[in-house]
């Protein structure tokens, strides 16, 4: 990343310059950028466009979800060993990486860190993934900033609803997978991918655990 900046060091200029501007107009989130600042919106996007994407070897898949989401159990699931802190509050406070067999995990800190989106380096990661996956566990208006961010930049992303165990009938499971749906349609979300209901607590426990596996790995 230090090699990246030193080659973009212009451009690094104009996004700090930006991101100065959005800290004085106390502007965190992208959503926020979006509803109250257009023409800094506009910039972003135009700097994005000129962000070469981070250089990543293999396949490189990337989980985002807010604070208890069940990030770093989906983490420990997928590379089938416990290697990601668990536990209640934010664990994630920077981009960490998770070697699996055959692909790399990482973990992006939450929401309460999503200023941070807004950067070139940022910007540059999200852009060299294979896979960008947003985790939710009730709604998909409690993480559909970053869903527009990326809808913005021109890049795909899967939904994952994780805990799903905790619905507890078939009946209550189809009702909320056509919430869910539905909720995508109303926000206008226009880059979703795969939309995934899963347990990472118990992967066996729905078989869109096996489909998306399959779909991020293979």
């Amino acid at each position: 990343m230090a090699k990246y900046r030193e080659q973009h060091a212009e451009l690094l200029k104009r996004f700090a310059e930006l991101n100065t501007t959005l800290k004085r107009k106390k502007i965190e989130t992208f959503e926020e950028l979006q509803n109250q600042d257009q023409e800094a919106k506009k910039v972003l996007v135009r700097l994005a466009q000129e962000t070469a994407p981070s250089k990543m070897q293999g396949i490189n898949i990337a989980l985002f979800g807010q604070t208890s989401t069940g990030k770093s159990t989906m983490l420990n699931a997928l590379l089938g060993q416990n290697v990601a802190a668990t536990g209640v509050g934010e664990t994630t406070k920077e981009i960490k990486a998770y070697p699996g067999t055959g692909f790399t995990l990482w973990d992006v800190p939450g929401r309460n860190d999503e200023v941070s989106y807004l950067s070139m380096e940022y910007v540059a990661f999200f852009k060299g993934l294979t896979r960008r996956v947003i985790l939710i566990q009730a709604t998909v208006k409690e993480n559909s900033s970053i869903m527009k961010l990326l809808d913005e930049l021109g890049l795909q992303y899967d939904i994952v609803f994780n805990k799903f165990d905790k619905v507890e009938t078939e009946q209550e499971q189809a009702e909320l997978k056509k919430v869910i749906r539905t909720e995508i349609q109303e926000i206008g979300l226009r880059r979703v991918g795969k939309v995934y209901f899963v347990s990472a607590k118990n992967p066996k426990m729905f078989d869109d655990w096996r489909d998306m596996v399959h779909h991020f790995t293979g």
